[in-house]
């Protein structure tokens, strides 16, 4: 038998969710100045111990997650996040509990929307070995190209986003919204009048529960 840690929200939103992992009972409760959400899991290693049993459980985990997400903000924990039992709730939630309360208060009210850029073009494999000079060129090409995006997509949805964050990748770029509820729809109508950025694709999804923002930045891992 384990606690498995779903996530916490503000103090005062309660969500009732049918089932949640292994169709074990979703919980809650007031902790610490945030609500906890969590499931007891009888069979932990029927639950999580074959490679198709885990990815059922990612896949329920996920739904209660959006499901909270539909009523508040959640923060999430990572999956899985397990502790011997409920009773352990309280002294796993009391280190970071300033980061949960300050983050919450941050993104309250407010989902995330993630857009991934994708170049069309050839880009040269970043991994192959080049002189000092072509690195230095090919850096500076890839991040105009990637201001040039930014600076259309910040633009286009001032009035729309609190708040932004991206990550480069390998071979593609990400942005990450934090867009209040109320905003959800001038947000997406306003993507729609950027228009097309040469040899780039971009592709939007969310809403998400806003983990990107709770974290500093440069602390994502």
């Amino acid at each position: 038998m384990a606690a498995l840690l779903y996530c916490v929200t503000q103090a005062d939103a309660t969500v009732t969710i049918a089932g949640g992992v292994c169709n074990a009972q979703v919980e809650s409760r007031p902790m610490l100045g945030v609500r906890v959400y969590w499931s007891t899991v009888e069979d932990v290693e029927a639950c999580f111990g074959q490679p198709e049993a885990m990815k059922q459980a990612a896949l329920q985990f996920h739904q209660v997650l959006r499901e909270i997400l539909a009523i508040t903000t959640p923060i999430p924990f990572r999956f899985p996040t397990l502790l011997e039992n409920s009773d352990a709730l309280e002294q796993h939630l009391a280190s970071e509990q300033e980061l949960y309360r300050e983050a919450l208060a941050r993104v309250d009210s407010a989902v995330q929307y993630e857009i991934i850029a994708t170049w069309l073009d050839e880009q040269p494999d970043s991994a192959t070995p080049v002189s000092g000079r072509e690195y230095l060129k090919r850096r500076q090409q890839e991040a105009a190209r990637v201001a040039a995006v930014e600076t259309k997509l910040r633009s286009v949805t001032a009035d729309s986003v609190r708040e932004w964050r991206s990550r480069q990748e390998r071979k593609t770029h990400r942005w990450f919204a934090l867009v209040p509820r109320e905003h959800r729809e001038r947000f997406i109508a306003s993507l729609r009048t950027a228009g097309g950025s040469e040899n780039v694709r971009l592709r939007l999804s969310g809403p998400w529960p806003p983990s990107e923002f709770v974290a500093s930045r440069g602390q994502h891992e």
